[in-house]
């Protein structure tokens, strides 16, 4: 751990800000690009997604920094497939394809108005990219780089999250708009022989205003930011459980048995089970280490390592509104 990074983009200051993961040192900024939010590495580098340009920046282990030209507005979430990443472009309605090793685009991929998130089969045969404007999941090819078909989600559907589980069988997407979550086939998703074949199997309605969801191999999670609920259903959507008195949960994370729950408008964790973490301040996301997590506190400008037995770790100040972080 004394060895490893933290890098967190900063939307509010167009830099990708470092740190010591074991004591929280700032070891310094680099310039990404305009609104830098989600982040991923391969292979020592870290690849920062800048959704107000055409570009993804890379960022060496010795700092250097290689801007990827997109062609198209508002890279936004990656995901990695075929040993390269896809990065949805939000303005755009396309995937990016990069060349993680030569640090080049090598294909755009059309998809649904407003890509957002990007699932990847368990077997890594098959991307699912979420439109935000379209209502519908884009089955994609991430070795032809196609698109192979949609799951129909509804016409006023606003798909944000979106999910495979563990073993392939149930793909899952979150309505913004409709306050629901709707379970498909993968399979008959991609079945381009039978296109006449509806993939969705279930829906089940969630607390208002979801975002994203966590899927486990029998139990799927989704928060609702406007109801302060996260539904707690089995893989088939049935109704396990509707968690209450949460203010903003926006995430959730299983640490030593129990289900954590990341809240933007309360400045502490707390588990579904009941236990409490105090906080430095609302966390908007976290990424797990181990038995911890780093926790953005995007409104607050700080982030933190925090300990869910013994609480806060470390504090730190960072550049305006870090959206996430990874890990070196």
């Amino acid at each position: 751990m004394t060895d490893r990074i933290v890098a967190v983009p900063c939307e509010g200051d167009d830099v990708l800000a470092l740190f010591s993961l074991a004591a929280g040192d700032p070891l310094g900024e680099v310039p990404v690009g305009s609104h830098p939010v989600h982040a991923t590495t391969h292979r020592g580098r870290t690849f920062v997604a800048t959704m107000g340009e055409r570009a993804v920046t890379a960022v060496g282990p010795d700092g250097a920094v290689t801007r990827i030209e997109t062609g198209v507005l508002g890279p936004s979430h990656f995901a990695t497939a075929n040993e390269e990443l896809f990065v949805s472009c939000t303005a755009g309605d396309a995937l990016a394809v990069v060349d993680p090793e030569s640090l080049t685009l090598v294909d755009r991929i059309a998809v649904g108005a407003e890509p957002h998130e990007v699932a990847v089969s368990p077997d890594g045969r098959r991307l699912y990219a979420g439109s935000r404007r379209e209502g519908v999941v884009d089955v994609v090819d991430p070795v032809a780089h196609e698109r192979l078909g949609a799951v129909d989600v509804g016409v006023t559907a606003r798909v944000q999250g979106v999910a495979v589980g563990p073993d392939g069988a149930r793909g899952y997407a979150v309505d913004q708009t409709g306050a629901r979550v709707v379970a498909f086939d993968p399979e008959r998703a991609a079945d381009t022989d039978s296109p006449d074949t509806d993939p969705v199997l279930c829906e089940a309605a969630v607390g208002t205003d979801p975002y994203d969801l966590v899927v486990t191999d029998d139990r799927v999670f989704v928060p609702g930011r406007g109801d302060g609920v996260v539904h707690e259903f089995d893989r088939d959507l049935g109704l396990v459980e509707i968690h209450e008195g949460f203010a903003r949960p926006v995430d959730l994370f299983r640490i030593d048995g129990e289900w954590w729950v990341l809240d933007a408008a309360a400045d502490h964790l707390r588990s579904l089970a009941g236990s409490v973490v105090e906080t430095p301040a609302p966390a908007l996301a976290a990424t797990r280490v181990d038995d911890r997590l780093v926790v953005s506190h995007y409104d607050d400008d700080l982030i933190s390592l925090v300990d869910l037995a013994d609480g806060p770790v470390w504090t730190a100040e960072t550049p305006a509104y870090p959206f996430g972080s990874v890990v070196v």
